[in-house]
């Protein structure tokens, strides 16, 4: 079917098209819940998936041309950010169809510490054996985080991100506003605001 299909072939090389191994379902893969609505938690929930993990329709993978696991766990740490789900909320009711995904903007790549964010959200994601695979190539540890590290990143993607789309500490402030404190919790905004505060000047070709 991938051979078939008028969206995929203009995308990959027709070898890596015509060898079954190379299905994205071998790899650790990008996916993200289709049902979901504008609501006091994540509009936006997107995971790595471990190899060999059949997906239902309701759980679309996102297939990557080119993209090497650090710059494909870049695109899924901006996705789980803040500020990405704050301008979903715009246009969510009760899917986030690929129609309303594609409309959505990611920051420029040039204006984003990509590497960073990648490395984040790949030391995230991969919490055990299953993306050793996906951890080593992206060249971060695999294994299980504390609560707070795993606060401490997020906190440093979400910093991130707001800076790469060039928002404002009072901008940051006000995207919270549409969080209650149970979803985002006075101690996580102060933490990305003071991680916002104390970012280095980012950059650098994706």
């Amino acid at each position: 079917s991938r051979k078939r299909s008028r969206t995929l072939r203009p995308l990959f090389a027709a070898n890596e098209l015509d060898d079954p191994m190379t299905h994205p379902i071998y790899q650790a893969r990008v996916a993200y819940h289709d049902v979901t609505n504008a609501v006091d938690y994540d509009t936006v929930v997107a995971c790595l998936v471990p190899p060999k993990t059949p997906l239902t329709n309701s759980a679309p993978y996102i297939a990557f041309s080119g993209f090497a696991p650090i710059h494909q766990a870049y695109v899924l740490g901006v996705l789980n950010s803040l500020p990405f789900d704050w301008q979903a909320r715009r246009y969510v009711k009760l899917h986030l169809s690929f129609y309303i995904l594609n409309m959505l903007c990611f920051p420029p790549p040039e204006k984003a510490d990509w590497r960073r964010i990648g490395a984040l959200a790949a030391r995230l994601s991969c919490g055990d054996d299953r993306f050793a695979a996906f951890a080593a190539a992206a060249g971060v540890e695999c294994g299980p985080l504390s609560d707070g590290e795993r606060a401490a990143a997020r906190a440093e993607i979400d910093a991130l991100v707001a800076a790469a789309y060039g928002l404002t500490a009072e901008e940051l402030a006000f995207i919270f506003a549409d969080f209650t404190e149970n979803a985002v919790s006075p101690a996580y905004r102060a933490a990305v605001l003071e991680r916002f505060a104390n970012l280095p000047t980012p950059g650098g070709e994706l």
